[in-house]
């Protein structure tokens, strides 16, 4: 992926009115496709619990990104976990761990992005705060960066412990309700077809976000043997099955085919560069 470069400044978010309803949704409450967000600048926020799947799924969407021929600056928001750089080139981060710090940090990236036009693809930590502290200062965040031209994707990452939808509850009560979201439940947690997940589906703060138009998509496990070693290796998703044997080469190759069915598909037109 091409680095964009971000120089963090001060500056204030521009003032808009809230945005209309986009023509296009395709999706009933709670339906499988996501509204039709092409030809926009997209910002996406990965929230969730720590190693709940967040930098899989980023990792994955940066490369397809790149390998479509788009372009997204890629930023890492926890300031413990820096992993997401072993697999991208050019990953933001911020500076120190200090909150006060890493809030004003994530709010000058924001600026940036919206000022620019930039999409993005955001990897907020396990346990990040400083989004929550931003959305108290500016609940109508994601409205304001929608009318300036930046669609805001909101990806809630969950496995089967109804506790892993704490971020996602925190965010939306703090006025963060983006018109594109998704709740991306992590088969690497728990099998799609079995009741593991209905702590998780039938929670009320599962509903209430669906009930507001929200997506559920699933994320298919990737053989754990595979990714143990392509991970061990920093290889990317889409040319490792270029360095393994022929077993975990096609384990890799399914799971690439799934999560184009399970998420390109429904949100491909989320994606920078659609």
């Amino acid at each position: 992926m091409s680095i964009i470069q971000f120089t963090p400044k001060r500056a204030k978010l521009p003032t808009a009115p809230l945005p209309q309803p986009l023509a296009h949704q395709a999706a009933a409450v709670g339906g499988t496709m996501g509204i039709d967000l092409s030809g926009k600048a997209k910002c996406w926020f990965f929230i969730g619990r720590g190693r709940i799947g967040k930098t899989t799924l980023a990792r994955y969407v940066s490369e397809t990104v790149t390998a479509g021929g788009g372009e997204a600056l890629v930023a890492a928001v926890d300031p413990v976990n820096r992993s997401l750089r072993s697999f991208i080139d050019g990953v933001v981060e911020p500076p120190s761990a200090d909150p006060a710090e890493v809030k004003a940090w994530l709010q000058q990236l924001l600026e940036f992005i919206v000022e620019n036009r930039h999409s993005a693809l955001i990897d907020l930590g396990g346990g990040d705060t400083s989004l929550i502290a931003l959305l108290q200062d500016m609940p109508d965040l994601a409205g304001v960066m929608s009318a300036a031209g930046v669609e805001p994707v909101a990806i809630y990452m969950a496995g089967t412990d109804p506790h892993d939808l704490t971020p996602m509850a925190a965010a939306e009560a703090a006025g963060f309700n983006p018109r594109a979201a998704a709740i991306v439940l992590n088969e690497a947690h728990g099998r799609r077809h079995s009741d593991d997940f209905d702590r998780v589906t039938d929670h009320p703060a599962f509903q209430q976000v669906i009930d507001r138009g929200a997506i559920q998509l699933w994320m298919p496990l990737l053989t754990p043997d595979a990714a143990r070693v392509i991970d061990a290796n920093t290889w990317h998703y889409l040319t490792a099955k270029n360095h393994l044997g022929p077993f975990y080469a096609s384990a890799l190759h399914q799971w690439l085919r799934r999560m184009g069915e399970d998420i390109g598909e429904p949100i491909g037109t989320w994606f920078p560069g659609r």
